[in-house]
C-alpha cells in the first residue's frame, strides 16, 4: 500500500514540468499594420513598426529592461495587401538609414547597423526570447504578413534620438525593390 502512494506521487510530479531554465514570455500583441501609428503603404505593401520604450512593456515581453542595455525592441509588421504580387522580405538587408547617435558600441552590430543577436556569446532565457521573436525572412505572397521584432542599437540609460529604420521588399515577379523608409 505505501508503494503504491509513493508510485502515485512519482507519477503526479513527473507530470509536472519543470519552471527552472525555461521561461514563458506572453505573445507581443500583433494588429493589422494600418492600425500602427508609424506605417507607411506602397506597392501593395503595408509596412509598421512600433519600438518598445516603455521599460515595464520591455519587462513584460522581453523580461530584462532592454534600454538599460542599449537595445531597442521595434516591432516590425509587414503586410501583402497584392491581389498578385510576391514580396520578398530580406531580414538581413533591413537595417539603419543612419547609425543611432550615442549608439553602443558593446553591442555586436551587422551591416545593416541592427543588433546582431547570433554574435552574443552568453545564451541566456532573455536572449533566446529575443532571438525566437525576431523576426524572419519571408516569401510574403498575396495577403500574407509576417511580424517579429528587430533590435536596434541605442544610447542605453539616455533619451534616444529618432531611428530611420529602411525596410527592402523585393517583388518576386519584377525584381523591383521597394525602400520603405520609417522615421520614429
Amino acid at each position: 500500500m505505501k508503494s503504491l502512494a509513493i508510485l502515485s506521487v512519482l507519477a503526479a510530479l513527473s507530470a509536472v514540468r519543470p519552471s527552472y531554465g525555461s521561461h514563458h514570455f506572453p505573445d507581443y500583441p500583433v494588429r493589422s499594420a494600418s492600425e500602427y501609428p508609424n506605417k507607411v503603404a506602397k506597392a501593395g505593401i503595408v509596412v509598421a513598426v512600433e519600438p518598445v520604450d516603455d521599460e515595464d512593456q520591455q519587462k513584460i515581453y522581453f523580461n530584462s529592461r532592454l534600454s538599460t542595455k542599449g537595445i531597442l525592441a521595434v516591432f516590425l509588421v509587414v503586410e501583402n495587401t497584392s491581389g498578385t504580387d510576391t514580396y520578398l522580405f530580406d531580414k538581413s538587408a533591413a537595417g539603419l538609414a543612419e547609425p543611432v547617435s550615442g549608439g553602443s558600441s558593446v553591442l555586436p552590430v551587422g551591416s545593416g547597423g541592427l543588433v546582431d543577436l547570433t554574435m552574443v556569446k552568453q545564451l541566456t532565457d532573455e536572449r533566446e526570447n529575443m532571438m525566437k521573436r525576431e523576426a524572419r525572412s519571408k516569401a510574403l505572397t498575396p495577403r500574407s504578413a509576417l511580424h517579429g521584432f528587430l533590435y536596434v542599437p541605442v544610447p542605453p540609460k539616455k533619451q534616444r534620438g529618432k531611428v530611420h529604420l529602411q525596410i527592402p521588399l523585393t517583388n518576386a515577379g519584377s525584381g523591383e525593390i521597394e525602400m520603405v523608409n520609417l522615421v520614429f
